[in-house]
């Protein structure tokens, strides 16, 4: 009933309550018979007396609780002036029980059992009396009790559920807000680092730097028009990945050797937009030097919705910050993988024979 309108659940809701009820009422049609053989009712009208006195009584005491007590005493904490409410109510109803007995309800001769006890006339005459009032008062206070507690189940429940409902939509609302702002910190961040290499470029080479333009539009195009939604294709992902190196190799000296392997079983995978091009960043932004030789290998192998992806770099210590000051990158990606594949996601990160890696795996 999560996603019906409000108007429908109401409707559903004393669908449900009706049919239950009626259901109530209609069991002494139903299961009680004088004689199973020829399938016919009671006769005696006592009997639905005693029957639909208390259910009546029931069903006021349910409503009672479900429409006021509850909500007013046991939802406000007022515990104990619940307790006390109700059992006031509960013995107040069990004597007008009696009253009604005593009122309309006369002993049958005609249900006494003569062909038991037609030789002892007291046994015979004590079967046609009404039950004890002990007896009675008792057992509908049993009665009373258990229907206080199917309502406070029934409300607490109902309560419990539409709290839980309202908490998981606040959760979604705040995943959402958390992503959107996430997403907000990579745009500039990305935007940034790209246009600070191609200022670098407008000295040195105004055909790279042109070039690069050219690249920084394709990206941006993507970065605003596709992935607007929760989820894009893997294969638009690669090719964004793979116009980002082309980008970055314009401006690369011939030091550093860039190695690239994608492996894709199916690109119209679903994939979080954007996940991976901080690890990229900062592979180029830490991991190049413009003397020394440099190495960034990347592989990106899909196969049976697990994802892998590995990317490593060589070190500098003098230029890379350590793990734990990794800068927005890093940090966004780490907390985008918490909030959209908990407990479906693998990171690791470290050093290996002065490299620096990252390898990411990921159940789509």
């Amino acid at each position: 009933m999560r996603n019906l309108s409000p108007k429908t659940k109401v409707f559903a809701s004393i669908a449900l309550h009706t049919l239950v009820w009626g259901f109530w009422f209609a069991a002494p049609f139903l299961f009680s018979f004088n004689d199973p053989q020829r399938n016919q009712p009671p006769k005696d009208p006592n009997f639905y007396y005693f029957i639909w006195i208390p259910m009546i009584l029931s069903l006021m005491i349910f409503y009672l609780n479900y429409f006021i007590l509850i909500e007013k005493l046991l939802f406000s904490k007022r515990i104990l002036w619940f307790i006390v409410a109700n059992l006031i109510l509960i013995v107040a109803f069990a004597y007008f029980a009696d009253i009604i007995r005593d009122l309309f309800i006369t002993p049958n001769p005609d249900f006494a059992d003569k062909g038991r006890f037609a030789n002892n006339p007291e046994l015979n005459n004590n079967f046609r009396q009404k039950p004890p009032k002990e007896f009675l008062f008792g057992l509908r206070n049993l009665t009373f009790f258990f229907i206080v507690s199917i309502s406070v189940a029934i409300r607490t429940t109902s309560r419990w559920l539409v709290t839980e409902n309202q908490r998981k939509n606040l959760e979604n609302e705040n995943l959402k807000s958390e992503l959107s702002n996430l997403k907000m910190q990579l745009n500039p961040h990305f935007f940034f680092n790209t246009l600070n290499n191609i200022y670098s470029l407008i000295k040195i080479s105004p055909d790279k730097a042109q070039e690069s333009v050219h690249g920084l539009a394709k990206l941006m195009r993507y970065h605003l028009y596709e992935t607007n939604e929760e989820m894009v294709p893997l294969s638009g992902e690669v090719e964004f990945l793979q116009n980002y190196i082309a980008l970055m190799k314009i401006r690369v000296a011939s030091n550093v050797s860039i190695e690239t392997e994608f492996n894709i079983e199916n690109p119209t995978t679903l994939i979080a937009p954007l996940l991976f091009i901080p690890l990229v960043e900062n592979s180029f932004k830490h991991g190049v030097s413009p003397t020394e030789e440099s190495t960034i290998k990347l592989k990106m192998v899909e196969q049976n919705k697990i994802l892998s992806f590995e990317i490593i770099n060589t070190d500098f210590p003098q230029k890379t910050i350590g793990l734990n000051e990794s800068g927005i990158g890093l940090d966004n990606i780490i907390k985008r993988l918490a909030l959209i594949y908990p407990e479906k996601h693998n990171f690791v990160k470290g050093y290996n024979n002065n490299h620096f890696f990252i390898k990411v795996v990921i159940q789509l």
